[in-house]
């Protein structure tokens, strides 16, 4: 039997890696605890100066291809 997935909390940073698509937005660190993701997100702020506007906590089930899919979809692309 296969099991339930369960809620998984997901830090994404904003980065322009190619000058030609512009900002995307990239998977830095995941837990299923809120408050850890939520703890790393001020640390992304305070110490590697990130912008809150290039932050953002999603939160999705715990299977990898529903996180792809998450974020290919914030990034405008098909998963």
């Amino acid at each position: 039997m296969a099991r339930k997935p369960r809620p998984y909390h997901c830090l994404l940073t904003r980065q322009t890696v190619n000058i030609f698509e512009g900002p995307q937005w990239f998977l830095e660190f995941g837990d299923y605890d809120r408050d850890a993701v939520e703890f790393e997100r001020e640390e992304y702020r305070h110490s590697f100066g990130y912008p809150a506007k290039n932050l953002r906590i999603i939160t999705t089930s715990d299977r990898q291809a529903d996180i792809d899919a998450a974020i290919a979809k914030l990034n405008g692309k098909a998963a």
